[in-house]
């Protein structure tokens, strides 16, 4: 298993982080960007709640195609753990991501958090771990999406920073 940490600038605080990036329309946003399709399945600002269906696009190895097929998809659950309800610099997302093939020999978990950066930005903190246990190609799939990952989690930090500024649109 593979574990790394992506952290970004993104430019405003704890607080609009959650209100504005994590729940509301952004995310549906971003991932058209991407060119992913997205499917919100539950987003509950309530109870932290969230659950939603992604396919990505992505350009993956021949041995990866051959064994896992053409398409990727998996669905995401996470919860947003309010530990000091006053303070969002102490929220806690927790995820795990659910393949839609082999989802007991693949496993990608993590969890992200936001840390305060001055008075207007916050370092953006996405621990990640993936685990692949079919024989052959478990280290191919690791380092293909640990690599994917921290690349899609680099443009997604410039792409949030647009959104926020109002650059988009």
């Amino acid at each position: 298993m593979k574990s790394f940490l992506c952290r970004h600038e993104i430019h405003c605080t704890p607080a609009e982080f959650w209100e504005k990036i994590h729940f509301g329309g952004f995310n549906q946003a971003m991932y058209d960007r991407l060119g992913y399709g997205y499917e919100v399945l539950e987003d509950d600002p309530e109870s932290g709640k969230r659950r939603s269906h992604i396919t990505p696009v992505v350009d993956a190895p021949a041995v990866l195609v051959k064994a896992l097929g053409e398409s990727v998809s998996f669905e995401e659950r996470g919860q947003l753990h309010r530990d000091a309800e006053d303070d969002p610099a102490k929220h806690r997302y927790e995820f795990d991501v659910i393949p839609a093939v082999f989802p007991n020999k693949i496993k990608i978990n993590g969890h992200m958090t936001v840390e305060p950066k001055g008075d207007d930005r916050c370092w953006r903190c996405v621990q990640f771990n993936v685990g692949c246990t079919i024989f052959g190609i478990g280290g191919i799939f690791e380092h293909f999406v640990v690599k994917e990952i921290q690349k899609n989690y680099d443009e997604s930090a410039r792409f949030t920073n647009d959104y926020l500024a109002g650059r988009l649109g």
